[in-house]
């Protein structure tokens, strides 16, 4: 089947910071490549905390972690329960650097 996308999520390095990502496509219709930093299983990063360091231009992802399953960002909304018990992602900024 061309143009097919693989439903799991490829864990990569950013090239800038090499920080671990998360890069997958979510969505079926009109789907979005999400680039999310890839946090240690047990960071406790709750969704009211993650929705107020979005920006107007920026989601906020789900990522259940279930055993033996492959990572699937989900998508966020209005609806969202806040006392949701998974982790919540921002996409992925390179923190700021010296160039000189």
């Amino acid at each position: 089947m061309t143009g097919a996308r693989p439903r799991g999520g490829g864990t990569q390095r950013c090239p800038a910071c090499r920080a671990p990502l998360l890069v997958q496509w979510v969505g079926d219709t009109a789907a979005l490549q999400a680039r999310v930093s890839l946090p240690p299983p047990d960071e406790r990063l709750p969704y009211p905390a993650a929705a107020a360091d979005s920006t107007p231009n920026d989601l906020v992802w789900c990522l259940p972690r279930a055993p033996h399953r492959v990572l699937r960002l989900r998508w966020t909304g209005r609806r969202h329960p806040p006392d949701c018990p998974h982790q919540h992602l921002t996409s992925h900024t390179c923190p700021p650097s010296t160039l000189f």
